[in-house]
């Protein structure tokens, strides 16, 4: 892993980060986990190159899940992905169906189709049935810790940020490192796929990688982040962000009733591959 990333590196120190001849391999495992609905794992690999993106998810559920979702079983635990081409289009599709299709533009088209095409599983997290009283913030605080923690061959340190509203609390672990010059990378072929399909500043700035979920207002359901950490003198995060766990406490309660992560498993250069790119031959097209 060290290697790969030093490798990294040295590309793109000498110029040679030519994203027609290289592509970036992310590997991240995400989970979310909720209290009577149960955990669901989702394991994600991203291939990125010049105005190219692909990306495949797997996704696992307890046992104890929800028995409305039992009729949906075998197409959460399907691979899944979505493939962005150097024309811009976008196309979703289901390795294990070897079906590909244009995703639907409108609400109004998924809620038509959505008994004809193979299911992928989003998860909603923020505001929802929560009034903005509940949001007067009542303190803020990060702390760090100096102590080296190597996870998946990243040398990191721990930071908890805690942020206590007038109903509920969150609490947010990360794990940061100095710096990733490949992620740096990553961001930047992302971020071009992105203002390519037209998508707003807004959300570019949240897609970024490495940002961390403390920071992450969509997920945490908050606004004016920035501005609440700079009022109550936090410092920001320095480097990239490859862990993060979040749990949220209602008032009073010592469990949590909400808490999911992520973390980086693979990060690296390699040669570019065109296959990664491509819907194989032998997939069928869904109208």
């Amino acid at each position: 892993m060290i290697l790969r990333l030093i490798f990294g590196f040295v590309l793109c120190s000498i110029g040679f980060c030519y994203a027609e001849d290289i592509q970036v391999k992310m590997l991240t495992r995400s989970y979310f986990d909720v209290p009577v609905i149960g955990r669901v794992y989702l394991l994600q690999t991203t291939y990125l190159s010049n105005n190219r993106k692909n990306t495949t998810e797997t996704t696992n559920v307890e046992t104890r899940f929800f028995g409305f979702i039992a009729g949906l079983v075998s197409d959460l635990e399907d691979t899944t992905g979505t493939l962005v081409d150097d024309e811009g289009q976008v196309w979703d599709y289901n390795i294990n169906d070897k079906e590909y299709w244009k995703p639907s533009n409108t609400i109004e088209e998924e809620s038509e189709n959505e008994d004809e095409k193979p299911k992928k599983i989003q998860f909603t997290i923020g505001s929802d049935g929560e009034s903005s009283s509940d949001y007067n913030i009542i303190s803020v605080s990060r702390i760090g810790n100096d102590e080296i923690e190597t996870i998946h061959g990243f040398r990191t340190n721990k930071w908890t940020t805690t942020l206590e509203f007038s109903e509920f609390k969150w609490i947010v672990d990360e794990w940061s490192v100095d710096e990733l010059s490949v992620l740096h990378l990553a961001d930047s072929l992302n971020k071009q796929v992105l203002i390519r399909q037209g998508v707003s500043d807004t959300l570019i700035a949240i897609s970024k990688y490495g940002s961390g979920l403390s920071n992450n207002e969509m997920i945490l359901g908050a606004t004016n982040l920035d501005s609440i950490y700079q009022v109550h003198g936090i410092a920001q995060i320095p480097g990239e962000i490859v862990k993060g766990n979040v749990k949220k406490f209602e008032k009073g309660e010592d469990d949590p009733t909400v808490s999911f992560g992520i973390e980086m498993v693979e990060l690296y250069v390699e040669d570019y591959d065109e296959k990664r790119f491509l819907i194989p031959d032998d997939f069928e097209f869904v109208d």
